[in-house]
């Protein structure tokens, strides 16, 4: 990430919690009962496809464990009160274990309303626990010799969803509102700023930020440069000011927005996915080596080729990549959950073997 020539093309696949769980023979269902497993499993993942590098993200604060309770309930998974037997609500496990509440939040409306949200400082991140399972796991994978990545997303778009409610309103208020998409915008980018700081205190060694709805798939290189891009300049300048590195996750068709990648201050990006009409070459191409590239491989690949065929899409994207210390080999976006294991082996292999190729 900071231009050096590696011996190989590192290998960084983006595995969340519900692949890690398949890869190791657990149910999605255990991690979302217990996160703290979430996050061992997310890098033992790591460690047992060989991968260079591993995501760490936070979890609940310590109370929360003996507070509350996750159980099935008429064939769901419900966040029970353990106090009262009330139940707070179900979870999405055929989607990203996100909690649905039964009685959710009103939605934020106003400006003054943005002024009155609060959110935990990175001394009480540390000092309620919720970075007790990314502090062990840190350690685990430093003492491996890996990378290390502190999750500390949504500075956006993402977080104007969650508080207004929908996804449509949130885009509507981008066009109609932009005085109370900024405050929002930085609200939430000062929460995630708490965040970063926390994590350089825990000792990762970069940050990941991003919102899967900034995206040229969804908004316009307008809405990004206006909106978006200070809030991804104030985190990145926040985690270099913690000598931290920093990448942005991006989601779908990042084509429109990449002359505009450069004013994020970012050291690279994350996705590239193909099945958006992007390419590792044209990425390149554009960013001129600027960033570096992490990704190129498409799930849709990991999840239905043969293992033959992801290594020889992996190996195109090494060669479109280059041997130069700006790409990283991973996957277009987050793991399927139930991709081959096979297939994550071929891509690895990949990388291996890219310390055959000539520069």
């Amino acid at each position: 990430m900071t231009g050096g020539r590696p011996d190989r093309v590192p290998f960084f696949p983006c595995i969340f919690t519900d692949h890690a769980c398949v890869a190791l023979g657990h149910t999605f269902e255990e991690a979302l009962v217990d996160p703290r497993l979430g996050v061992r499993w997310m890098v033992e993942a790591g460690f047992f496809y060989g991968c260079d590098v591993v995501r760490v993200r936070a979890t609940p604060e310590r109370a929360w464990f003996e507070e509350k309770e996750v159980r099935p309930h008429d064939g769901k998974l419900a966040l029970v009160d353990r106090h009262t037997g009330k139940i707070d609500g179900y979870f999405d496990v055929q989607g990203g274990g996100q909690l649905m509440l039964l009685n959710p939040p009103p939605p934020v409306r106003a400006i003054e309303e943005i002024e009155a949200i609060t959110y935990p400082s990175a001394e009480q991140l540390l000092a309620t626990g919720c970075l007790d399972a990314a502090r062990e796991m840190t350690r685990e994978a430093h003492a491996r010799g890996l990378f290390v990545v502190g999750m500390a997303g949504a500075q956006t778009i993402n977080t104007l969803v969650a508080r207004v409610g929908s996804s449509e309103e949130a885009l509507m208020l981008m066009a109609t509102d932009p005085p109370f998409v900024h405050r929002m915008f930085r609200m939430a980018t000062d929460a995630s700023i708490e965040v970063i700081t926390a994590f350089a205190r825990i000792g990762v060694d970069c940050i990941y930020v991003g919102d899967s709805y900034a995206s040229g798939s969804v908004i316009s290189p307008q809405m990004y440069r206006e909106l978006c891009v200070p809030a991804y300049r104030r985190a990145a300048e926040a985690a270099h000011a913690l000598s931290l590195l920093v990448y942005k996750h991006c989601c779908g068709n990042y084509n429109p927005l990449l002359p505009l990648m450069d004013g994020n201050h970012l050291d690279g990006m994350e996705g590239l996915d193909p099945t958006s009409g992007m390419t590792v070459a044209h990425t390149r191409a554009v960013t001129s080596g600027r960033l570096c590239l992490i990704g190129g491989v498409s799930c849709l690949s990991l999840l239905q080729a043969r293992p033959e065929q992801v290594y020889a899409e992996a190996m195109d994207c090494i060669r479109a990549g280059g041997m130069d210390g700006r790409f990283v080999l991973g996957s277009a976006c987050a793991v399927p959950r139930y991709t081959p294991i096979e297939n994550m082996q071929a891509m690895a292999r990949a990388a291996m073997d890219s310390s055959k190729l000539r520069p």
